[in-house]
């Protein structure tokens, strides 16, 4: 899963995509969102995913930002550089409501990315919500954050703020299972229940103590895609967290089968309610 280092270090507009590429995005990324739509997408990307060597990524243009983006090893990198009208469309049509609402009212949004991935979410909503922003990416793995720093670095400077860590119901140490082929894939595991040499040991901070850090007092929406840990991480903050500090929206991944909580129970006790699901995800409002 190692990325050519040259290519890693290459600025942005260095690896803009050649005729052929961009015939293959400009084609897939105006194919209708549907089923007939996505299948066609799927098979004419093959003319640019199976060409490409190693694990570099284009450089294009999205929500107005510059992102270089990585076609092969992740999902969602591939499904926003190839049909960014698939990627997360409920779930970006719901955060740009909220956006909305904010900057009807003057007031900065907050927004906390928590499994940060690569950072698309926080892309997205720093896009969106402007400059005054505050948005707080979360993500452990050392190659999907330097895929967000340098994102965020090319484009000057946008208001997300990434921390380099885990997390989970208690400070500590996190082992970090690697997917074998999709970063987005990758998850944690309490270093006893980790298999033997699969992980790297990761540091590991609570929510509580991450909000409190950046002295997040309210947060307008938060997202969480960790692979399954996502009741170890909530379950302890509402129990805990004062409801000033409760997110008003939320987009989180649904893996209860993995879950040792039914976390969906307790936020509908704390007065959630489901307003959207997708095929991943649901999304909850208070």
């Amino acid at each position: 899963m190692g990325v050519n280092a040259t290519a890693a270090t290459e600025p942005y507009g260095a690896r803009v995509p050649g005729a052929l590429d961009r015939a293959v995005i400009a084609l897939t990324s105006h194919l209708p969102d549907n089923w007939l739509g996505m299948r066609l997408a799927i098979l004419v990307r093959r003319m640019t995913t199976m060409r490409l060597s190693g694990d570099v990524g284009l450089d294009v243009e999205r929500w107005g930002l510059r992102l270089r983006l990585h076609p092969r090893r992740n999902g969602c990198e591939k499904g926003l550089l190839f049909t960014p009208q698939f990627y997360e469309a409920p779930e970006r049509a719901e955060l740009g409501a909220r956006i909305d609402r904010a900057r009807a009212a003057n007031r900065p949004f907050v927004f906390v990315d928590v499994g940060a991935n690569v950072g698309l979410f926080s892309f997205f909503v720093a896009a969106h919500a402007g400059r005054d922003a505050r948005i707080v990416a979360v993500e452990p793995e050392q190659e999907n954050l330097r895929r967000l720093r340098f994102n965020i670095a090319a484009n000057g400077s946008l208001p997300i703020r990434v921390l380099p860590h885990a997390l989970g119901e208690e400070a500590g140490t996190l082992a970090l299972e690697l997917h074998p082929t999709d970063r987005g894939g990758n998850r944690t595991r309490p270093l006893d229940e980790a298999s033997a040499g699969t992980g790297v040991r990761v540091e590991c901070k609570t929510l509580a103590d991450v909000l409190a850090q950046e002295s997040v007092t309210g947060i307008d929406a938060l997202k969480i895609d960790v692979e399954g840990a996502e009741d170890r991480i909530l379950v302890p903050f509402f129990k805990a967290a004062p409801e000033a500090l409760w997110p008003r929206f939320m987009i989180i991944e649904d893996t209860h089968e993995l879950w040792r909580d039914d976390l969906f129970a307790m936020l509908h006790a704390c007065g959630y309610r489901t307003v959207a699901r997708t095929k991943l995800n649901v999304m909850m409002e208070r």
